[in-house]
């Protein structure tokens, strides 16, 4: 699973450019050769997205049971989509040894990270990394290939994520916020020397969900595509995780076209 600072550092990159709503990416040479296959067999690594709780006093706290219960809906939903897309072969992990699942763990931080560093770049202000972002050729490093020979795997695809609950109390303070501004407002307009409150309650903060595709060979970062949405989308809801995994893989080369679709 991946560490807390690992989650924290890449959602902070998201939550950074909110309003970039989805972001995708595809490595060079598959956008540009064709010719190159796509992976078949996908080893699909655990999931980790992590839901947490905020207090009326802003305290975050993550619910392993609603994390587990995103994550398990993240699986269905990814397995759901390959099977009826035929986008390729889902592989679970509990075929590997209790050492390669270590290893895949490792990869799947590692894979956060880099996945992060991707998402920066594309919204950086500097050319040079503007430039990196353009050409699009991150790697993981060729650790997990004695994996994909073993189990006999073209790649490996990592889904990460998180969301921010707002409990009871502070839904009843971001109420009791929005009144008092209302009220702030409509007082200025009555008086001339009424004042706006200025009164800013607590925000809802929006979920997002990142997936990745690496060669597990080469270990490149073949596509990833990450999305952010409003805070009233609920990633404890299967149709809200069901949702957000078809959006993400509908940028992926090997995903049906619209066009497709219709035969």
């Amino acid at each position: 699973m991946l560490s807390s600072r690992v989650t924290v550092a890449l959602a902070g990159a998201l939550l950074a450019s909110a309003c970039q709503v989805q972001q995708t990416a595809i490595r060079k040479d598959i956008s540009k050769e064709s010719e190159r296959p796509l992976p078949h067999r996908v080893l699909l690594a655990e999931p980790d997205i992590r839901v947490h709780e905020i207090s009326a006093g802003e305290l975050v706290e993550e619910v392993r049971e609603w994390s587990q219960k995103a994550s398990g809906e993240a699986v269905k939903s990814v397995e759901g989509l390959a099977q009826a897309s035929g986008m390729f072969e889902v592989v679970q992990p509990s075929r590997l040894s209790d050492a390669e699942r270590g290893t895949l763990d490792q990869y799947a931080s590692l894979y956060a990270l880099v996945s992060g560093s991707a998402y920066s770049a594309q919204h950086s202000m500097y050319s040079a990394w503007q430039k990196r972002a353009a050409e699009f050729d991150y790697t993981l490093g060729p650790g997990m290939d004695g994996i994909r020979k073993n189990a006999k795997l073209d790649a490996v695809v990592f889904v990460v994520g998180t969301d921010y609950i707002s409990s009871a109390s502070r839904k009843a303070a971001m109420a009791i916020g929005y009144t008092l501004d209302v009220l702030g407002v409509l007082g200025s307009v009555l008086s001339p020397y009424g004042k706006p409150t200025g009164h800013i309650g607590p925000e809802s903060k929006p979920a997002f969900l990142s997936a990745g595709i690496v060669d597990m060979h080469t270990g490149e970062l073949l596509w990833y595509s990450t999305e952010l949405r409003s805070g009233s989308d609920d990633l404890r809801d299967p149709a809200v995780v069901k949702s957000l995994v078809e959006d993400l893989f509908k940028t992926y080369p090997g995903a049906p076209k619209p066009t497709d679709a219709k035969k």
